[in-house]
C-alpha cells in the first residue's frame, strides 16, 4: 500500500515553550529520516516529510530562520526555548511536496527511541561544511594528564567550545557518566549530555547564547541565538529564598551537582554520536513538576 492509501492520523507538536503549536497529518509514524549533514547532526533531527502543509494552531512569532551554504533550506527553530520545530524549501518538489520537513522529536505521544531510523548521507553534497575552530586556549583541569580534549561549536561558528574528559569517548575508556534522556526538553532536542566540571569545559561566545528555564528553574540551558544549536547547561542564579522553596531532593540535587556543566556531544566537531552508547533515562516519569503537553 502506498503512502496515499495508507490511513492517516494527525500528530500535534509544538515546541517545547508553546510558543509554536501545529498539527501534521500523516500515516502512522514508524520510521523516521536521520540525516548525517552538519545542521541535522548538531541539532538532532529525526525527519517526517508529509504530503500535506501543516496546519498552525498557535504562532507567537517567535521562531527564528536559518539557513546556510547554498540556503536553499530555512531551518526555523523557536527563538524562546531552542527547540527546532521544521525546515521549509520550495527548491525540492519530489524530495519535500508540502515544501516542509518536520522534526518528529516535537510531535507529542510518539516513542522516539522505539522508531526505524533511515539514515541518509547529506554530510556527502556539496559545499562541504567547514567547521568552525575554538580559538583556545583549552581547559587544563588537574588529573586529566591522559584525557582527550574535544573542540566543537554550534553551526554558524558563534559559539565555539573545548571540552576535556579522563579517556577517550570513542574507545569506550570514558567511564563518566553519559545520558540520553526522555524529559519533555531531552526528547525535543535529541541531546546526549556528559556531566564535565566547570574547569573541564572552555566554551567562547556566551554573549551569543539564548538560555531557558522552566519547571523548578534550577538550570538554564543555552542555545545559539543564530543557529538554534544546543550547548550546554549550567545552574541557573537563584536567590536564597527561591532555594529555600525547591523541594528538598531538588536542593540536595543542586547542592551536589552544581559545579557540573551538562553537555550536549553533538555539539562535537566530526564527532559521531552514534559512536557511543549512552544510558537511557526516563526523565518524563522523573520530571517535577510534570510537564503538560499544550
Amino acid at each position: 500500500m502506498s503512502d496515499t492509501e495508507q490511513p492517516t492520523k494527525t500528530y500535534r507538536g509544538n515546541c517545547h515553550c508553546g510558543a509554536f503549536i501545529f498539527e501534521v497529518e500523516a500515516p502512522e509514524i514508524k520510521s523516521v529520516g536521520d540525516c548525517k549533514c552538519s545542521i541535522c547532526s548538531k541539532r538532532g533531527y529525526l525527519w517526517l516529510v508529509p504530503k500535506k502543509p501543516l496546519t498552525i494552531i498557535k504562532d507567537e512569532g517567535k521562531l527564528v530562520h536559518y539557513s546556510f551554504g547554498s540556503k536553499n533550506i530555512d531551518h526555523q527553530f523557536c527563538g524562546n526555548c531552542g527547540t527546532t520545530v521544521m525546515a521549509t524549501t520550495d527548491k525540492f518538489p519530489e524530495m519535500f511536496p508540502a515544501k516542509v520537513g518536520v522534526n518528529v522529536r516535537t510531535l507529542q505521544d510518539v516513542d522516539k527511541w522505539n522508531l526505524e531510523v533511515r539514515t541518509f548521507n547529506g554530510d556527502t553534497f556539496d559545499p562541504q561544511y567547514v567547521a568552525p575552530e575554538f580559538a583556545g586556549p583549552d581547559p587544563n583541569p588537574s588529573g586529566f594528564e591522559d584525557g582527550k580534549t574535544y573542540h566543537g561549536s554550534c553551526h554558524c561558528g558563534a559559539v565555539t567550545t573545548a571540552v576535556r574528559v579522563n579517556g577517550s569517548l570513542e574507545d569506550g575508556t570514558y567511564k563518566e557518566h553519559m545520558i540520553e534522556c526522555n524529559c519533555s526538553i531531552c526528547s525535543r532536542g535529541g541531546f546526549v549530555w556528559i556531566y564535565p566540571t566547570e574547569d573541564q569545559l572552555a566554551i567562547q561566545g556566551r554573549e551569543n547564547l539564548s538560555s531557558y528555564t522552566f519547571g523548578n528553574h534550577v538550570w538554564r540551558r543555552s542555545f545559539c541565538k543564530t543557529c538554534g544549536v544546543y550547548v550546554a547547561t549550567d545552574p541557573n542564579d537563584l536567590t536564597e529564598e527561591q532555594i529555600a522553596a525547591l523541594p528538598e531532593d531538588v536542593r540536595k540535587f543542586r547542592a551536589a551537582r552544581g559545579h557540573h556543566r551538562p553537555f550536549n556531544l553533538r555539539v562535537l566537531n566530526g564527532f559521531d554520536v552514534k559512536c557511543v552508547k549512552p544510558m537511557r533515562v526516563d526523565g518524563w516519569a522523573r520530571q517535577q513538576p510534570p510537564y503538560v503537553n499544550p
